[in-house]
């Protein structure tokens, strides 16, 4: 097909991947800034390997999720998704006003959240760059800060489950709503204002020390994951 054409067709091929699948793409020309685009789009949902052959550039593609974390910053970035669907979860259970079904995904989403930002508040931001933005805004005083915005919103959250032994859902849909309104804007400053200053002054340390990093950030971020999402 015409080069044109080519990044669509790869993006509606790879945008609905499910667990366990694979796409292999066949493209003329290297595919490395296709793949980056199409990984931007879809928030890095995407690990992919390109090998050049006879026919071309031969490209699997799989779900991130399913593949090891490079890095302390790409777990980091795996967690945001994960916390992510499950509020997304809780919240179509609480729009057909099915709050049983929400409350396990909410407690899940909660202990998460809090155990996210302990990783990122005593464990990265003391160790890590604080990059400073062209206004002169530190972009992690403005992680810390907004985490404390996340964490009252959280309580209200779990302060509006407890109104009563059985909560209408829209007395809980509004504040889980907005707190995960709150969370997808505070993870793509993250995302993109921090993380890459964090990345690189990673890939600066010592491989033994970036592993050790990551085994001990996983092992906190996963102590929170035995909620079957």
């Amino acid at each position: 097909m015409p080069a044109s054409r080519v990044q669509t067709a790869a993006f509606y091929e790879v945008k609905d991947l499910a667990a366990g699948e694979a796409v292999v793409l066949i493209t003329v020309a290297d595919p490395k800034l296709v793949m980056e685009s199409l990984n931007l789009q879809l928030r890095d949902a995407l690990a992919w390997e390109t090998r050049a052959g006879p026919e071309g550039f031969r490209t699997r593609v799989v779900r991130r999720e399913e593949t090891e974390p490079a890095d302390v910053v790409d777990l980091l970035i795996r967690d945001h998704h994960r916390v992510d669907e499950l509020l997304g979860k809780a919240l179509r259970r609480l729009n057909v006003a099915d709050v049983a079904g929400a409350q396990p995904l909410l407690a899940a989403s909660a202990a998460g959240l809090r155990r996210h930002i302990r990783v990122e508040n005593e464990i990265l931001a003391p160790m890590l760059p604080q990059p400073i933005g062209m206004d002169g805004t530190s972009h992690t005083a403005v992680m810390l800060r907004e985490h404390d915005e996340i964490l009252a919103q959280l309580a209200e959250v779990e302060a509006s489950l407890g109104l009563d032994a059985a909560p209408e859902a829209w007395e809980v849909e509004p504040f889980v709503a907005i707190l995960s309104g709150t969370l997808a804007k505070h993870e793509h400053r993250e995302e993109s204002n921090l993380f890459p200053h964090w990345a690189a002054a990673l890939r600066a340390r010592p491989a033994a020390e970036q592993k050790s990093l990551l085994a001990r950030v996983r092992a906190m971020l996963e102590a929170a994951t035995a909620d079957g999402a």
